[in-house]
């Protein structure tokens, strides 16, 4: 019998495995982080990767070409401005995050540098951290705004569009549509009286086309506002708004509302009582409004940063007059001539400041704080400070702007930005307030709005009339200080009123 003889069998060694570096953990963890999957498929989780990966190119292509279509800011308003994209899409960006941080911890659990000394272990552990930290933060913010913006968009703006008003959402949403005319009111409700009172009343006629933008300025003292025929207000003053003491155009809001029931299913009947007064007036038919409580325009302005104003006249804070002088003591300090970064509180003062001046000079002022702050926008100031911008409009300022205009809104307001601002406003050169002539008025705000020469006032047997100036001097403190104690006080010669042409606002303010 044979033996068989031994044969040694050669056994190869298994490679031992490779240190995980650290270097390694930083590169995949850091690419994971840049392009969502690319760690796990640097770290052999091809298929999961890849997946991932593939979700986030889909989402990067479908965002680009619905920039590319209706362009990127266009694009941001639509999604922002309506609820029922805005919400789902958070939803799913927010469980994308949640999904990219899960595959983040994997990324580093299997690159994890187990070999590597305490120090570096560390490092691995706090550069994981600071990545995962990285997405929540923004996200976490991200996610706030969503509600915010949600909430700010169904409980201030309208629901369905105002009647006759249609508008685009292609590149030019204003297409076929000359003037976008939109009543502002500076409302002014006291807790000692009922009803709503209009402090401030202006119209904004704006081109669409172009941007370029009148602002016109209406007497809250107009007497006998007239309403057109078609305004249930109508039947019970066909002469204009007339009662036995002076019904000034500032009561009509409350007019509205004593007479709710002239208007049935009408939520504000004050307000369209007013913007069927302010269309008999001005010849320009309120498209939309924007009411704001002036007590929150502190508020406002403070939420945005404060604004920049070119004081061209000294303006009292505070002042009360009593008998055509001003009450010692009752001004409390100036806003001083020059360019100023004005905080909430002096903006307030300068657009109501009126003991030294008069409601003229006033509306002057309010129209160059319109002016300023429409300018001064800026997209991420507004970003930065947009919770508490929303808080002050979401409690203070009402707009029949409905929700779906929001887009083409973005678009107009980009066009206001670059075109010109002038303002026209109705004062004592150009408007007597206690027996308005408003046949004229409406050729004055139409000659304003297509830069032609304002027309001249005629008596009833055509001779022309001349410029009217104030019927009562302007009063004016003592020359001290504002709180002084004098017990008197000397009315001073009337400030000029603001020219009666229209001007260019930036240079008139």
């Amino acid at each position: 019998m044979t033996e068989t003889p031994n044969v040694r069998q050669t056994v190869i060694p298994r490679p031992a495995a490779q240190p995980r570096r650290l270097r390694t953990f930083m590169t995949r963890i850091l690419a994971g982080t840049i392009l969502p999957g690319a760690g796990l498929m640097l770290s052999g989780r091809t298929l999961a990767g890849g997946l991932f990966l593939s979700l986030f190119v889909l989402g990067i292509v479908a965002s680009a070409l619905t920039a590319i279509a209706i362009g990127p800011t266009k694009a941001a308003i639509l999604v922002a401005t309506n609820p029922t994209l805005l919400i789902p899409l958070a939803i799913a960006a927010g469980f994308f995050i949640l999904l990219l941080i899960a595959s983040l911890i994997w990324t580093a659990d299997l690159n994890w540098p187990s070999s590597a000394g305490r120090t570096k272990k560390i490092l691995a552990g706090l550069t994981a951290f600071l990545l995962i930290a990285a997405l929540i933060a923004p996200t976490a913010r991200a996610m706030q705004y969503v509600f915010i913006t949600s909430n700010l968009v169904g409980n201030v703006f309208s629901a369905s569009a105002p009647k006759g008003k249609e508008v685009g959402i292609g590149k030019d949403p204003w297409a076929g549509i000359p003037h976008v005319n939109v009543l502002l009111v500076g409302s002014d409700a006291q807790k000692d009286r009922p009803g709503v009172r209009t402090d401030s009343i202006m119209m904004a006629s704006i081109d669409a086309q172009t941007g370029d933008t009148l602002l016109v300025s209406i007497p809250r003292n107009l007497e006998n506002a007239p309403f057109p025929s078609s305004s249930p207000l109508a039947k019970i003053h066909p002469n204009g708004f007339r009662c036995k003491e002076e019904c000034l155009l500032n009561e009509v809001w409350t007019e509205g509302e004593e007479h709710a029931h002239l208007y049935p299913g009408d939520p504000r009947p004050g307000l369209t009582a007013l913007k069927e007064s302010i269309s008999e007036i001005t010849g320009l038919t309120p498209d939309y409004s924007v009411v704001i409580d002036m007590k929150s325009f502190q508020a406002l302005v403070n939420a945005m940063g404060g604004v920049d104003i070119n004081v061209k006249h000294r303006i009292p804070i505070g002042g009360e007059v009593a008998n055509g002088n001003i009450v010692p003591g009752s001004i409390k300090g100036w806003i001083e001539p020059g360019v100023q970064h004005l905080d909430g509180y002096h903006a307030m003062w300068y657009a109501r400041g009126r003991a030294t001046t008069d409601d003229y000079n006033r509306t002057a002022r309010q129209r160059c704080m319109v002016n300023a702050l429409v300018k001064q926008v800026d997209p991420w100031t507004m970003i930065d400070r947009f919770p508490q911008v929303a808080a002050v409009i979401n409690e203070h300022i009402h707009t029949d702007v409905p929700q779906d205009h929001l887009p083409a809104w973005a678009d107009l307001v980009e066009k206001m930005q670059k075109g010109k601002i002038r303002s026209f406003g109705l004062n004592a050169s150009n408007t007597n307030v206690a027996n308005p002539d408003y046949q004229h008025i409406r050729e004055m705000i139409q000659a304003s709005m297509f830069g032609q020469p304002l027309p001249t006032p005629t008596y009833t047997d055509g001779r022309a009339v001349p410029p009217a100036f104030r019927s009562r001097p302007t009063p004016s403190p003592t020359p001290e200080n504002s709180t002084s104690t004098s017990s008197t006080t000397t009315p001073a010669p009337a400030t000029p009123i603001e020219d009666a042409t229209d001007t260019d606002a930036a240079a008139a303010c």
